[in-house]
């Protein structure tokens, strides 16, 4: 897969880096069955309060039904399409079961229309195929996580990203991986993954290049604390550019930020070997 560079004399385009759809996607339209009504509330509540900041504009789009359970075992299924996803960074697709059932999975890196995959406690290491963890050699690199067995996949799902097994730990009941942040976490014995890495890895090279590219997305402007108002933000007001006047840069909300700790020194998770790393 590869990024295509646009090639235009129009200010709003001239550094744009998108996806070539046309070398990757099967297919241009979703299984209408398996998809569903995407309501839009712009971050506010059932009052019509402003609870999320930076949200609403956006195109209308269907959510499409991924099944990140993986539930279908023993029985093999054959990859029909890949398609794009509006709601997600990583491809889709449409697999079809021997019985006859159709759904969506998370397209992992290298797999291709014909592919056949499976479902299973115990079975091949094969990209596309998901088994229980305890089943996986070491140094495999997996996606699509389960935090609890039968829960659902809830870790590494975004594009570009996976996941490595390290081994077993002392007590034998969790397995150990480590994330593409750094955070090397323990993981029950009986939850699933995928084996793979989740596809469109050139996700990260995209640049959209103006703003307008994010109203589409539903992401509104976002205005600096300093260049408001004393009633709206703690470093609005004053005569052209004012310090802060705190003893800390503050939250719209007046609490502390930007190098004030905040996070409490108790440990999240039992789970929890090494903390991801810290970016810079």
């Amino acid at each position: 897969m590869a990024v295509r560079y646009i090639k235009t004399r129009s200010n709003g385009r001239r550094t744009s880096v998108v996806i070539d759809y046309n070398s990757v996607l099967t297919a241009k339209k979703p299984l209408k069955s398996l998809t569903s009504s995407l309501a839009t509330n712009a971050g506010r509540n059932m009052h019509g309060c402003i609870t999320v900041r930076h949200k609403g504009g956006r195109v209308k789009r269907r959510y499409r039904e991924i099944d990140f359970h993986r539930n279908i075992t023993d029985i093999e299924a054959t990859v029909k399409t890949i398609e794009y996803d509006p709601n997600r960074t990583a491809f889709i697709s449409l697999v079809s079961y021997a019985n006859g059932v159709k759904k969506y999975i998370l397209t992992p890196a290298n797999l291709k229309v014909g592919d056949k995959i499976i479902s299973a406690d115990k079975t091949d290491i094969k990209v596309g195929n998901c088994m229980k963890i305890s089943n996986i050699f070491e140094g495999t690199f997996i996606h699509n996580i389960e935090l609890f067995p039968g829960r659902g996949g809830q870790l590494v799902r975004s594009a570009g990203t996976s996941a490595q097994v390290l081994g077993k730990d002392e007590t034998g009941k969790y397995t150990v991986i480590t994330l593409s942040s750094g955070e090397v976490r323990k993981i029950p014995n009986d939850c699933k993954a995928t084996i793979g890495s989740v596809s469109n890895e050139d996700h990260i090279l995209v640049n959209v290049a103006k703003a307008g590219v994010n109203r589409y997305r539903g992401i509104r402007p976002t205005v600096r604390g300093s260049a408001m108002n004393p009633v709206d933000h703690p470093h609005g007001g004053g005569e052209g550019c004012s310090p802060v006047g705190h003893d800390a840069p503050r939250t719209p909300w007046g609490k502390r930020c930007m190098g004030v700790k905040t996070r409490k020194y108790k440990k999240s998770s039992t789970a929890l070997i090494v903390r991801r790393k810290r970016r810079k």
